[in-house]
């Protein structure tokens, strides 16, 4: 049975407390959300999508945990099989350590080993995977000819079907793993040795906590922490107010008294202890449309953002415009819905529409992350940057204006923002939403377009609510 596996590894990197409550007490995770649950599928998807690069394979994949062993013995045979030059999902073990590779292709007396990311750039997590699947094949004795990272190519515009050859990218890491093999192995036996301490290593919390990813055991390890404790408070960086926490500022009290009354801090602390929120507001009027608009349109788009292109002329995860909810006093119901979502190939057809609906609106407000002005321009929605001033995005309004409540600590969302101004409303992920509209499903559709209603409401419920 073996005690680490890649996902194990990386997160006894991050955190051995982390490992040893994955290992041994895996009930207490947190629940995933459905945009991390989304990111799994999506890299699932890309690395079976890959296979085609070298396609004709053979699938190693287990069925159950209980069959990694058969599997590793069968992965073993396949190797000294001249009738066998690709293999999918290989498995190896070496060390108490196992691993899944995503392709294993054969080059002459060699081996070349692929690792497929669903990313469009390399980050150290993946060197540092790779660099453990290298351990393990070294340690089973596999020949390599080279190691490499597969990932997907920025520039590619899809012209037909699919062409992977031109898709994925690939880049060599056989020296760095080479190098980095002494550093692998004293961090198996470390980690190994931590899933057999008799109790969880004590670890405090800290930055490590959301670093490089968010930990699924924050909501076991904060349980100490008083829901409204200043490291809840966005003003100062984790390292700071951790460095203030382990020193021996653990509450409210003292870390108001080494801030200024008027400090940022200061006033997110007062709404963390009021469950309230803070906003300067001189700043927020500065930023109020002027004059008052006499007509106002409160727009959300729904914009799909697919790994693999999936209409011809788009690159990866170039945005297309899934659809859009529209409301405003020239809208004959209200609000008007368009979307594609039983054809996404259509979602072109979405621009004049847009084009036609927003001249009639002297300001249209929104609340996304992403520059919308900028989306607007890109798809020749905004005939001119002139009108560019149109748009007022209430997410970028709410930023500069220091908008705080404890429900944002991990970042500013619709869904948060309306449980802290509106705590009777009730919103869903806006992932959700994607996920339902690109289900192929009738009831996921109407789900959708009623979500999205939703949330454009609350756009407007916001606005109103600070500017009218």
């Amino acid at each position: 049975m073996a005690i680490l596996s890649k996902s194990t590894y990386i997160k006894g990197l991050q955190c051995e407390k982390a490992l040893y409550m994955y290992k041994k007490h895996p009930y207490l995770r947190d629940k995933l959300s459905i945009e991390q649950r989304a990111k799994f599928q999506r890299g699932t998807d890309v690395g079976v999508l890959a296979h085609k690069y070298f396609p004709g394979g053979m699938d190693m994949s287990p069925d159950s945990p209980s069959q990694f062993q058969e599997k590793v013995q069968e992965t073993m045979a396949n190797l000294a099989n001249p009738a066998v030059n690709v293999m999918y999902e290989a498995v190896f073990q070496h060390n108490d350590t196992l691993i899944m590779l995503d392709m294993l292709v054969r080059d002459g007396d060699q081996w070349m080993a692929v690792e497929v990311k669903s990313s469009m750039r390399l980050s150290d997590t993946y060197y540092n995977d790779a660099a453990l699947q290298y351990y393990v094949l070294h340690g089973c004795g596999v020949p390599l000819s080279d190691f490499k990272l597969m990932y997907l190519y920025a520039d590619y515009v899809k012209n037909g079907p699919i062409d992977v050859k031109q898709l994925f990218k690939l880049e060599s890491v056989l020296d760095y793993v080479i190098e980095r093999e002494e550093f692998v192995s004293k961090n198996v036996e470390r980690l190994k040795s931590v899933v057999a301490l008799p109790h969880s290593p004590v670890v405090n919390i800290g930055t490590q906590c959301n670093n490089p990813y968010p930990c699924d055991f924050q909501g076991h390890c904060w349980k100490h922490v008083p829901k409204n404790s200043y490291l809840f408070t966005t003003a100062m960086g984790d390292e700071t107010l951790f460095e203030s926490y382990f020193n021996g500022v653990n509450s409210n009290a003292k870390m108001l008294q080494q801030l200024a009354p008027d400090s940022e801090t200061t006033h997110q602390i007062e709404a963390l202890e009021t469950n309230s929120y803070y906003i300067d507001y001189k700043t927020l009027y500065s930023l109020k449309p002027q004059p008052d608009p006499k007509s106002v349109a409160y727009l959300n788009l729904l914009l799909n953002r697919p790994a693999v292109p999936e209409i011809d002329g788009t690159r990866p995860y170039e945005e297309m415009i899934l659809a859009f909810a529209l409301q405003g006093k020239h809208e004959p119901e209200g609000c008007f819905v368009w979307d594609c979502f039983d054809d996404r190939n259509r979602w072109s057809e979405s621009i004049p529409i847009l084009i036609d609906k927003l001249s009639h609106y002297e300001l249209i407000v929104c609340f996304t992350p992403q520059n919308l002005t900028t989306t607007l321009l890109r798809h020749k929605i905004l005939q001119n940057r002139e009108i560019g001033h149109k748009v007022f995005n209430l997410f970028d309004t709410l930023q500069v204006a220091h908008f705080y409540h404890p429900t944002i600590k991990r970042g500013l969302t619709l869904q948060r923002l309306s449980e802290a101004l509106f705590p009777d409303a009730k919103l869903f992920e806006h992932s959700r939403i994607i996920l339902e509209a690109t289900s192929n499903d009738l009831i996921g559709y109407q789900q959708a377009k009623e979500d999205l209603i939703a949330e454009n409401e609350m756009v407007a419920r916001t606005y109103q609510h600070f500017f009218k």
